[in-house]
C-alpha cells in the first residue's frame, strides 16, 4: 500500500478521534471515517467506534491495513463537529493534501475563549433561574454564579482534573455561593437559584447520545454513555448535598 493510503488511514482515524473527543455520536464518527476513506479511493473501509477507542480497516491495492486509536479525553465542541462533518462531505472535491491541511487547521483551531464561556454560563444560569421561578434579584446572583462556574469548569478541564470530581466541586461551589447570596438577602428564591445554576452541569448531551446510540443499534456505546450520564448526575447532586448537610450541621440558619 502506498504512502497516500497510509496518510489516508491516519487522517481518517484522526478525523474520527477529533469528532469523538468533541462529543459526536457513534454513528456520525463511523460514517465520517468510512466516507473519507471511500472518497479517496479505498476499495473497502470499515470502522468500529466505542466511547474509548476507534478501530479502522482500509482495503486498497489488494492489501488491508488497520489502525487503533485510544480515546483518553472527551468534551463538547459542537462547532468542531459541524466543521469536520462538512469537510468530510466536501472531500470528493478536495485533493487529499488539501483535505489534510484543512483537517489540521480545524484540530488546532482555538476553543471558545474563557470569557465567552463565562458569558454563556452567566446567561444560561440567569435564564434557567427565571424559568424555574426565580425573581429579578436572583437573576443578578445567577449571572455571577454561572460565570464563576464556567470559569472554574474551564480551569479544571485545562488541568485535566477528573470529570466526576470537577463536576462535584462546581456543583458544591454553586450551592455555597447561592446560600451565601441568600443569607445576605440578595437572592430570595434559593431553590430556583440553585436549580437554575446547576442546569449548566446537567449531562444533557450524554443522555441524548446514549439514547441516539441505543436506537442506532450501538448498544455498548449506549449503555456506556448512559452510565456516564448517571455518574454525572450523581456528581451534580453530590456537591449541593454535602454543602447543605454541612451548613445544617454547623448550625446555619434554615434555608427554607
Amino acid at each position: 500500500m502506498n504512502n497516500d493510503f497510509d496518510q489516508l488511514l491516519q487522517n481518517a482515524a484522526y478525523a474520527g478521534q477529533l469528532l469523538l473527543e468533541s462529543g459526536a455520536e457513534i454513528y456520525r464518527v463511523e460514517d465520517t471515517i468510512c466516507r473519507i476513506c471511500l472518497n479517496y479511493g479505498a476499495q473497502e473501509a470499515s470502522s468500529i467506534v466505542l466511547p474509548t477507542g476507534i478501530f479502522v480497516t482500509v482495503v486498497a491495492d489488494g492489501r488491508s491495513v488497520s489502525k487503533i486509536v485510544r480515546i483518553k479525553s472527551r468534551g463538547l465542541d459542537i462547532d468542531r463537529i459541524d466543521r469536520i462533518n462538512t469537510l468530510s462531505r466536501q472531500s470528493t472535491a478536495l485533493p487529499l493534501n488539501d483535505f489534510i491541511a484543512q483537517l489540521r487547521r480545524l484540530a488546532h483551531r482555538p476553543p471558545y475563549s474563557k470569557i465567552s464561556r463565562m458569558a454563556a454560563g452567566a446567561l444560561g444560569a440567569g435564564g434557567f433561574t427565571l424559568f424555574f421561578g426565580g425573581q429579578l434579584p436572583d437573576l443578578g446572583c445567577a449571572f455571577v454564579i454561572g460565570g464563576l462556574i464556567e470559569g472554574c469548569s474551564s480551569f479544571l478541564e485545562q488541568h485535566q482534573f477528573p470529570s466526576f470530581f470537577a463536576i462535584s466541586l462546581c456543583s458544591a461551589l454553586t450551592a455555597l455561593l447561592a446560600i451565601g447570596f441568600n443569607q445576605i438577602g440578595a437572592a430570595p428564591s434559593l431553590d430556583a437559584l440553585i436549580i437554575g445554576c446547576l442546569m449548566l452541569l446537567v449531562p444533557g448531551l450524554a443522555i441524548t447520545n446514549a439514547i441516539r446510540d441505543s436506537l442506532s443499534g450501538d448498544l455498548i456505546s449506549g449503555m456506556t454513555r448512559g452510565v456516564e450520564a448517571v455518574l454525572i448526575a450523581i456528581a451534580v447532586a453530590l456537591g449541593p448535598g454535602l454543602v447543605m448537610s454541612l451548613w445544617m450541621m454547623l448550625g446555619g440558619n434554615p434555608l427554607w
